[in-house]
């Protein structure tokens, strides 16, 4: 039994589907997907990233790098106090415990 809603719509022929492409080499058929590049991944995510987001991250890793390389240049301004005992390497709970 049909719904008491059905309407019959008529179909139109059948559009004959296109002929296959003929095949080409067998090398072509066994070639490996091109992976997409790094370079254009990396380039695809930043274009996703609003620009105060790209620059909020380019100030922050520059910041960064700063600090680093002002670490490892710039030696200390003033030597160890003379009525201090020079640090030794320790862990944090052996210096805060006296031990």
């Amino acid at each position: 039994m049909r719904h008491p809603l059905h309407v019959a719509l008529p179909v139109p022929a059948a559009v004959p589907a296109p002929a296959p492409a003929p095949a080409t080499t067998t090398a072509a058929r066994h070639r490996k997907p091109r992976r997409p590049s790094p370079v254009r991944t990396v380039l695809a995510a930043l274009a996703l990233v609003p620009p105060a987001g790209r620059l909020a991250a380019g100030l922050g890793a520059a910041s960064v790098l700063a600090a680093t390389a002002l670490t490892a240049v710039v030696e200390p301004a003033a030597p160890v106090a003379p009525d201090r005992v020079p640090a030794r390497q320790g862990s944090t709970f052996a210096q805060l415990s006296g031990h």
